[in-house]
């Protein structure tokens, strides 16, 4: 699994916590500390967040250390790194994932929400399913075309056709280890390449129909600003056949 040496900016919290929420970090201080509010106000305390700061030139840094330092009795562990060169996204989570001790994680991009029980009702449903290697919710979509996202069941005919399934979803560790974590794309759509490894190996991943998380939907998304712009979405699909055989993409 790739992954980026990083430094530690702020740690607080030790012990193995059983879900780890990994969120990378890349100028997002305008919305990160609404993100890190909704992470405090999960009903289980059993979380360890790892915050991986990806070179930001903003303030994120500073805004995500003192949010950490002015929370440290809310039950949780916390951990602030920062990336030593700009990784992007893909190292970055498997940054997060290698440095996780927890049995789940959780991924959480810095601009999205959680609502309170997301994290309590995730974990238990793959407690409940120790053959499932992962969990997934239908997510808000708000700040832009309001809408539904998440409503399909993981079946490989489903993804053929494309990705429905957010990033913001929660996995057996192990499981990420065994597929050495997300692919470095240069176009993006990791964790649709993710998903696809994952339903190869007729691995099975929970769907929970309950409205558990907000998807922020704005200008500035990697997936508006450089993956499904013109001819680069053509070449991304040809660039998915190429790994992915069976997709039936258009």
């Amino acid at each position: 699994m790739i992954t980026q040496e990083n430094d530690i900016i702020f740690s607080h919290g030790t012990g193995k916590h059983l879900v780890s929420i990994i969120v990378p970090l890349f100028n997002y201080a305008d919305v990160i500390g609404e993100t890190l509010n909704s992470v405090a106000s999960q009903t289980t305390k059993d979380i360890a967040l790892i915050v991986i700061d990806d070179c930001s030139t903003d303030h994120s840094v500073n805004t995500v250390k003192q949010w950490m330092q002015h929370r440290v009795d809310i039950g949780m562990s916390m951990l602030l790194v920062r990336n030593r060169s700009n990784a992007k996204l893909s190292i970055t989570r498997n940054s997060g994932i290698q440095l996780s001790k927890s049995n789940y994680c959780f991924m959480l991009d810095a601009d999205n929400i959680l609502y309170p029980r997301c994290i309590e009702k995730l974990s238990n449903a793959l407690s409940a399913r120790p053959d499932a290697d992962a969990a997934y919710s239908l997510l808000e979509v708000f700040e832009g075309d309001r809408d539904i996202i998440g409503a399909g069941v993981f079946i490989r005919e489903a993804l053929s056709h494309g990705n429905f399934i957010d990033a913001m979803a929660m996995f057996r560790r192990s499981v990420l280890l065994e597929l050495e974590g997300y692919e470095h794309m240069p176009s993006g759509w990791e964790d649709y390449d993710l998903w696809l490894r994952l339903v190869e190996m007729d691995r099975i991943a929970l769907h929970v129909p309950e409205i558990l998380a907000r998807y922020r939907q704005h200008d500035n998304s990697m997936l508006r600003t450089e993956t499904n712009v013109g001819k680069n979405i053509t070449n991304l699909h040809n660039f998915m056949k190429n790994r992915h055989p069976w997709l039936d993409l258009h």
